[in-house]
């Protein structure tokens, strides 16, 4: 009777530890999920800003389009692997890091272009004190 209670008990911690994994990977594959949200609405805000500022050059274009491709190699890698049961989570560190610096940036851009919205208005506001016309 002792031994059956052993054997149960390994069969219990394997059939915990198996739950364990499958949880891990599902969480993890719904961390990569948000990420992939994350992204692609920093992207939809880089374009936004790209249309707002007019100095945005090809090669702020082409450096979009790198960090598309290399977000997406390697959200599909992860998700591969995590899939096949071979990712460790903390790889996932990586794609989280990119997204984070993606949004850094973003944020930058949108102080800078609220910066020079900040400076057209006062220079309008002046030019209507000294009752100039500009049209």
């Amino acid at each position: 009777m002792v031994w059956h209670g052993c054997n149960e008990t390994k069969y219990s911690s394997r059939e915990v530890r198996r739950r364990v994994r499958h949880e891990r990977r599902r969480v993890a594959l719904a961390y990569l999920a948000a990420l992939r949200g994350d992204f692609q609405s920093l992207l939809r805000m880089a374009k936004v800003i790209a249309a707002l500022s007019p100095e945005v050059a090809a090669v702020h274009e082409f450096e979009r389009l790198r960090l598309t491709a290399k977000f997406v190699w390697q959200y599909e890698i992860i998700r591969w692997k995590l899939l096949a049961g071979f990712v460790k989570v903390p790889q996932l560190d990586g794609l989280s890091d990119l997204v984070s610096g993606l949004s850094v940036r973003m944020e930058a851009a949108m102080k800078e272009l609220g910066e020079r919205a900040a400076a057209a208005a006062e220079l309008a506001s002046s030019i209507n004190r000294r009752g100039l016309d500009v049209a």
